[in-house]
């Protein structure tokens, strides 16, 4: 019996699977050239039985928004093909070997050193409002503005890349005035934990939504703890919309007051008072913490602290000049990889004790805060690190954070 042919993408072979999910999955490749010459790439396939032409126009918009981002906080769109043999639609990206925020905050908190160092989260946190800023301002070829709103901002979709840079990734169910796709009345779009509270809320959308967005993120990053998730979709939501925000400085007293008033203005619920930018917010962060790591010591914690899955990646990117290319799966099936890790579904530790207790707040300030956080005890003065049970995961490439484990797009119907 002959073996089956290699698995490529036009001109770009496979050279091992990095992760799948319910829309899509993600292969490691190359492109040869003469004398030597080849380019290590990401490429993300659609998975061959997703032929609703629903799913379809959705890919094709990702790649078509994507290609007018240009950042160095935003990973590249290369080019967008069809396969020849099974017509399956892929995406060719810039290959990024490094860690998501989430598996990079998760790996230190579980670890001895047990906090997430403030001046990196400031910097980190400062690259990926750039990459959004960028994108806001993207505009087509022609110079149209195309008015991006991400509407998935989350850690597991931002990447710490062993080169000490960050980029944003994941556009597939960004808003932009040319998308044929756009959300149904009364659907939601994007991970609920994540949501501004005018998304919450199925309203108009400006660049805004993403900086509330990010600033959960960032005080999730400093604190170890989730700010609004609660495990339950309709209790989350309830509580983007309603909840006291806490202070990060209540569950990390290292925090300096400048940093923790910035990461308040961007969670701000009135859009007039919000952060106005994620340019305005990268500056505000970087003001707060003068002091801030370079692209050296950014890609040296990702080294220290990118754990077992991170090592095993790099010694088989290493051998990438002697490996051969995938061979082609039986048609219309997608790929596994051959030890998937252990998944972790908590972003941090989803318990009553998250939120500090109200009890000890003035009268009005617990009014709206919802009774399992009124009934939660107090947590220590400063938390002890979460158990260590976290499952690593690399991130390599463009949407492997958002394809492990998970459908990379969540619909969730509520009223208004």
């Amino acid at each position: 019996m002959s073996e089956p042919p290699p698995l490529t993408f036009g001109r770009y072979e496979a050279l091992f699977h990095i992760a799948s999910g319910g829309m899509a999955e993600v292969f490691a490749a190359r492109l040869r050239g003469p004398a030597g010459f080849q380019k290590l790439v990401a490429v993300k396939r659609l998975l061959p039985d997703l032929t609703d032409e629903h799913f379809v126009t959705m890919f094709l918009d990702e790649a078509r928004l994507a290609a007018n981002i240009t950042s160095p906080h935003v990973v590249q769109t290369l080019e967008l093909g069809r396969a020849d043999d099974d017509g399956a639609l892929y995406i060719v990206m810039e290959l990024v070997v490094g860690v998501t925020l989430y598996d990079l905050c998760v790996s230190i908190f579980d670890s001895t050193m047990g906090k997430t160092p403030v001046p990196y989260v400031a910097e980190m946190i400062a690259q990926a409002a750039r990459g959004l800023d960028d994108a806001h301002h993207a505009t087509t070829p022609t110079g149209q503005p195309l008015h991006v709103v991400h509407r998935d901002v989350s850690p597991q979709n931002i990447l710490v890349g062993l080169d000490g840079r960050v980029r944003v990734t994941d556009f597939g169910i960004a808003r932009a005035v040319s998308r044929s796709t756009e959300t149904q009345v009364g659907k939601l779009k994007g991970k609920v934990a994540y949501l501004s509270p005018e998304q919450s809320r199925s309203q108009p959308l400006d660049p805004r939504s993403d900086v509330f967005a990010l600033g959960i993120v960032t005080w999730e990053a400093l604190t170890g703890r989730s700010l609004f998730n609660t495990g339950d979709a309709l209790e989350t939501v309830r509580r983007v919309r309603t909840m006291r925000i806490p202070n990060p400085r209540e569950l990390r007293a290292d925090i300096p007051e400048p940093l923790a008033r910035v990461v308040m203005w961007a969670l701000e619920r009135d859009l007039d008072r919000r952060c106005p930018s994620a340019a305005r917010y990268a500056q505000a962060l970087r003001e707060a913490v003068p002091d801030r790591p370079g692209p050296k010591e950014i890609g040296e914690l990702v080294r220290e602290r990118g754990g077992a899955s991170l090592q095993a990646i790099q010694a088989r990117m290493s051998r990438i000049d002697q490996a051969a290319p995938m061979r082609r799966p039986k048609t219309g099936s997608r790929v596994v990889p051959e030890a998937a890790p252990k998944l972790d579904s908590r972003l941090f530790p989803l318990s009553r004790d998250n939120i500090p207790r109200p009890s000890d707040r003035p009268a009005a300030d617990r009014r709206n805060v919802p009774t399992a956080v009124l009934t939660g005890p107090a947590p220590a003065a400063d938390p002890a690190p979460p158990a260590a049970s976290a499952s690593l995961r690399v991130a390599v490439g463009i949407g492997v954070a958002a394809w492990i484990g998970a459908a990379a797009l969540l619909w969730w119907t509520f009223s208004r």
